[in-house]
């Protein structure tokens, strides 16, 4: 996540101004989002509804299933295509959804939502998706924090990317690291149920006016067992609870990194362009991408070497901020009178430590927090904690303080010093479908040339409800409520408590237009206020809504009065029971790469099953929230795509009365390495008793003979012919 010192100044004075009763009436904001990280850059892409759309520039609807193409064209010109027939060409499109709960795959990805397609850099379509805070979160949380987590762990991330999205509702973001990972409508169920749990909540502290405002919701991998001020990251203003301070958690998790690079990375004497190899080629690699663009365009460049590479001056937070790094290095087109390539040098000294993180890559340098620096006469190994700036909410942390039994708000004060949850918002805006003209425009199925017999009359008025009563007998433990609709509709209804939590009794009911009564059993509720939610769909998928309140008051009467025999009606126990998942085990057969998984559940449940690694990273998912029958249970998988190592295998089960149980078993994969052969290329090809052309010549190989390779060493390989061992050049061996 990326900070704009100015943008946070302004967006804490514009809620310096705003009241805390103003913002609690809030309703649910829409967050606009910039579809990046995983569309990537695209002229041209698919797009496939799930429920109709309507395209607002066209008065088209685009139809449930069916898959059209957006192209870019000339001059920022976006065309919009059903097969190879366009249905319109403009500079921007905007796409809408008829039903609040359709959604649309881009690229086969699904999110829900409206959508803005525009032209980028001229080249480009670029998709901008209008999504509620709430369904945005649901595709956040699970890819910033692991859904297998503790709950409070999740929640405490819920919150704190709702705080930050929140702050910035009024630019566009997008969808990758520079602000908050979002994958769409790929939903995971623990992570859902953390977002839904904190509805609405948000962290405020109070600015120097006295003024409630809301705070910024910072969060990092881990702070490597030291939080960091917002001001040695940014250099913006310090935020009083964003403070530097010892984090013992976060520290449990021993997130360590390391990385080396070899002083001299290659020797270019009597080698060709293609054969010069760097020693650290993934490192080498990202130095030249930065080079690129920092000077070098268009050049083709090898590194001789990195003689110099060093870190200090360290901030507050002990982090550093100021490095050295020298590079040695030659291009393709510098040669002097004798051919040779001409070295070349850059030398950085007391440059910015970020300067010299983006040459090497930050997937090399997780962190600022470094620990160690070791250099030898040949490399130089660089240590360090933790992964991220270190400021806010430690994901780490906040899992080690969930297992150790801390709930989300005392996770949340301790990486947000002072900071208060506030319920910003509760309702979600009622939902308007947009409408076509009495005449559609020419859409799939439709002749063009022929005249259109019927003309489409969308509905778009949602139902009416009204005269809504409730009458609560606290004896009976009953509710009684009643209320007017005007048309045919169906009824979701739900209980909600003042802690946003929500009981659904009903859910899409058939109704006739009139008097609606509902009898409501209350035993199972304590004494307090609540509301009901009434929700009507009409048959034109228009949404209505209500939320009227009641209370429950406990008497002696109410608590303690038996009625007769005869008028006693059972009421169900409700189930507060977890399902029993048992005899979890995995079997492996390294030799297939096959693996299966086999346990037992006493009842029918949700299951979810992911596969993680050793650090707990969810690297694949088996089964996602599938209803499944109690029994003995069996999941097949693939290891052809893992390493060696140690896995687990984590299932959830979670059943109807959202009762939930986990369980795991390790397994490890040891793949027996794969003969790898090649022929030589060369006429004739001298096998050398090391890696060198100075070595000595064991045995000269001929033209389209097979070898053995047993092994890699630079720009040579180690190999076996018949009984002879030795190193040949990779550029001579296909």
């Amino acid at each position: 996540m990326k900070k704009s010192a100015a943008s946070l100044l302004v967006i804490i004075l514009l809620f310096s101004l705003l009241s805390p009763s103003a913002s609690a009436e809030a309703a649910e904001p829409i967050v606009k989002v910039k579809l990046v990280n995983y569309l990537g850059n695209k002229s041209s892409i698919t797009i496939k509804p799930t429920g109709d759309y309507i395209v607002q520039e066209s008065n088209t609807r685009l139809l449930n299933g069916k898959s059209y193409t957006i192209k870019y064209e000339n001059q920022d010109q976006l065309t919009l295509l059903d097969g190879t027939s366009t249905i319109i060409t403009t500079d921007q499109l905007h796409v809408i959804p008829l039903v609040e709960t359709n959604f649309l795959s881009i690229n086969d990805r699904p999110y829900l939502g409206s959508f803005q397609f525009v032209s980028e850099n001229s080249k480009y379509v670029r998709p901008i998706n209008n999504v509620y805070m709430e369904d945005y979160l649901k595709g956040v949380v699970p890819y910033e924090m692991m859904d297998g987590w503790k709950r409070e762990a999740l929640k405490a991330q819920a919150v704190a990317a709702r705080t930050y999205a929140l702050q910035r509702i009024s630019r566009i973001i997008d969808d990758s690291i520079n602000y908050q990972v979002y994958a769409g409508y790929k939903w995971l169920p623990n992570s859902t149920a953390a977002v839904e749990e904190t509805r609405g909540r948000v962290l405020k502290v109070t600015n120097y006016y006295g003024k409630l405002v809301l705070a910024d919701g910072l969060f990092s991998a881990s702070n490597g067992g030291k939080t960091e001020s917002n001001a040695n990251v940014w250099g913006s203003t310090a935020l009083s609870y964003l403070p530097i301070k010892d984090d013992p958690f976060d520290a449990q998790a021993n997130i360590k990194w390391q990385f080396t690079v070899q002083k001299k990375q290659l020797e270019p004497a009597n080698k060709t362009w293609s054969q010069m190899n760097e020693a650290d080629a993934a490192i080498a690699g990202k130095i030249k991408s930065w080079m690129a663009s920092h000077g070098y365009a268009g050049k083709e460049l090898k590194l001789l070497g990195i003689p110099v590479l060093g870190f200090h001056t360290p901030k507050s937070g002990g982090r550093i901020s100021k490095g050295d790094i020298t590079v040695e290095f030659i291009t393709k087109d510098k040669v002097d009178v004798n051919g040779a390539y001409v070295p070349q040098k850059l030398v950085y000294t007391d440059v910015p430590a970020s300067q010299i993180r983006a040459m090497v890559g930050i997937d090399k340098m997780w962190s600022y927090l470094i620990s160690n620096i070791t250099e030898t006469k040949d490399s130089i190994t660089v240590s360090g904690l933790g992964n991220g700036h270190g400021v806010g909410l430690s994901q780490w942390g906040a899992q080690k303080r969930a297992e150790a039994g801390q709930n989300y708000s005392e996770i949340l004060g301790f990486y947000y010093d002072g900071a208060s949850l506030i319920q910003e918002y509760n309702e979600r805006p009622i939902f308007t479908a947009p409408t076509l003209s009495p005449v559609e425009s020419v859409t799939s199925g439709e002749q063009p040339g022929k005249e259109q017999t019927e003309s489409l009359i969308e509905d778009t008025t949602p139902p009416i409800i009204s005269s809504v009563s409730i009458n609560v007998d606290n004896v009976k433990n009953k509710a009684n409520l009643s209320f007017t609709i005007n048309e045919a509709s169906k009824l979701t209804l739900y209980i909600k408590d003042n802690q946003n939590k929500k009981d659904y009794v009903l859910e899409n009911d058939p109704l006739n237009a009139g008097n609606v009564t509902k009898e409501i059993d209350l035993s199972s509720y304590v004494a307090g206020k609540y509301y009901f939610g009434i929700i009507t769909v009409d048959e034109s998928n228009n949404r209505s809504s209500a939320l009227p309140s009641f209370e429950i008051i406990r008497t002696s009467a109410s608590t303690t009065k038996t009625p007769t025999p005869a008028t006693v009606k059972p009421v169900p126990a409700k189930d507060k029971t977890a399902p029993k998942i048992s005899a979890a085990k995995v079997s492996v057969d390294n030799v297939k790469y096959k693996g299966s998984l086999t346990f037992k559940t006493n009842e029918a449940a949700y299951l979810t099953i992911t596969l993680k690694d050793s650090r707990g990273k969810t690297i694949k998912t088996l089964k996602n929230y599938s209803y499944t029958k109690a029994g003995n249970i069996k999941q097949d998988f693939d290891l052809a795509s893992l390493a060696n190592g140690k896995y687990t295998v984590a299932i959830s089960a979670t059943d109807k009365s959202k009762n939930r149980s986990s369980s795991s078993s390790s397994f490890t994969v040891i793949k027996k390495a794969k003969t790898k052969t090649g022929k030589v290329t060369a006429t004739r090809l001298n096998m050398r008793a090391s890696a060198s052309t100075r070595a000595k010549v064991v045995f000269t190989l001929k033209k389209y003979q097979n070898v053995t390779i047993l092994s890699t060493s630079g720009s040579w390989y180690k190999v076996k012919y018949s009984t002879k061992t030795g190193y040949v050049s990779k550029a001579y061996i296909k």
